[in-house]
């Protein structure tokens, strides 16, 4: 066996396992960019502590709090928007998979998927538009 029939066989699973990576090399890159971070405020609190000013709460507040993102706040018309979109999305995919095979049942079960979620978007729009 020659090295260019070994690559035949490994090619069908080269390319899932490197789908399989992306994730991860993404996970891995995000938490070194937050220790990166974390390090450059250490030391200019360092620097500024060292020539002996006064270090800015800005600063402070910074370090202590962990939160790199501010939490993700829900208006009504976001979660309407999110629904008409989910919605879309299903009835579009329904619509392209039984184009293509109309016998196959795969097209109603991938589609129903997002249009579902979409479906639980309104609902919560729904829920709270009466609240307010």
């Amino acid at each position: 066996m020659d090295f260019g029939t070994t690559l035949k066989h490994l090619a069908p699973f080269a390319i899932p396992l490197l789908a399989l990576c992306i994730p991860i090399i993404a996970i891995i890159m995000a938490g070194v960019v937050r220790i990166k971070r974390h390090q450059q405020l250490h030391e200019t609190i360092r620097q500024i502590t060292e020539k002996g000013m006064a270090v800015p709460e800005d600063l402070i507040k910074a370090v202590v709090s962990d939160n790199t993102s501010p939490p993700k706040n829900w208006s009504p018309a976001s979660q309407l928007r999110s629904g008409i979109i989910n919605i879309s999305i299903g009835l579009a995919l329904m619509a392209l998979l039984f184009a293509t095979d109309p016998s196959e049942m795969l097209w109603w079960g991938v589609g129903a998927v997002p249009f579902i979620i979409g479906l639980g978007f309104l609902v919560i729009w729904k829920i709270e538009s009466k609240k307010s």
